[in-house]
């Protein structure tokens, strides 16, 4: 769908779906309300919360929807830091386009023949889990898994903490990268100039992404999204105005 049968589109729901009286929305509003939708249901299809209880790998039509947002990484580079929880715990820098994590696994390096090049899958770990566990001989990272604690940035790098009792090789990881914003219209020219806007520091025109099989769902998302702020607002300014009047 391209970014002006997006917008035709989104009026003819919305003056179908709103009030006669609901404002009209420009296309800088528009394509909020088409970035947030598709965002939303991005993370929903990923995390088992869309309407046919099936997440994207368990449904042909979900793997669709999704597979243009997939990406492989990997990365060699170690990086340097003394916050480690332990004295297993090693950094890697992350892509700075994640958005949520398919599969991951290391690749040891090892003076032991057995062990060097030995592909091994990455666990995620809470820290209440992390916690519980260390102290566990039987559950710690050994020579079949890696653990994975979530970390914040370090000088302005995304990186996650992995704990191995490996050196490794290489970090490698499928993901769903962050999807670009659905921007109908250049937001430094025309009507817009000027103005400072832009969707996530982004400001070119561009249509979603996605496959287009998800396009109309995250179309009736957007309107959906849109109706029910204009209709939480009429009622916020409404009791605002009764207030007054007491």
């Amino acid at each position: 769908m391209t970014t002006t049968e997006f917008s035709n589109q989104f009026d003819i729901l919305y003056d179908n779906v709103a009030s006669k009286s609901a404002p009209g929305l420009d296309l800088y509003e528009k394509s909020v309300f088409l970035t947030n939708a598709q965002l939303e249901i991005v993370k929903n299809h990923y995390l088992n919360q869309n309407k046919y209880q099936a997440s994207f790998e368990g449904n042909e039509k979900r793997r669709i929807d999704l597979k243009e947002l997939i990406k492989n990484y990997e990365t060699s580079t170690l990086l340097n830091s003394d916050v480690g929880i332990s004295n297993l715990s090693k950094f890697y820098r992350l892509p700075t386009d994640l958005f949520l994590t398919i599969q991951e696994q290391v690749i040891f390096n090892s003076t032991d023949a057995c062990i060097n090049d030995k592909v091994v899958k990455v666990i995620p770990k809470t820290y209440d889990e992390y916690n519980i566990q260390i102290k566990n001989p039987f559950k710690k990272p050994d020579n079949n898994s890696v653990w994975r604690l979530d970390y914040s940035k370090q000088n302005g790098i995304d990186n996650v903490e992995l704990l191995s009792v490996h050196d490794i090789k290489k970090y490698q990881l499928r993901y769903i990268k962050f999807p670009s914003p659905i921007i109908l219209t250049s937001l430094v020219l025309g009507d817009f100039i000027g103005m400072g806007l832009s969707i996530n520091n982004q400001t070119d025109e561009q249509t979603s992404e996605l496959d287009e099989s998800i396009h109309d769902e995250i179309l009736n998302r957007a309107v959906e999204l849109a109706v029910r702020d204009y209709k939480e607002s009429n009622l916020q300014n409404k009791i605002q105005t009764n207030l007054r009047n007491e």
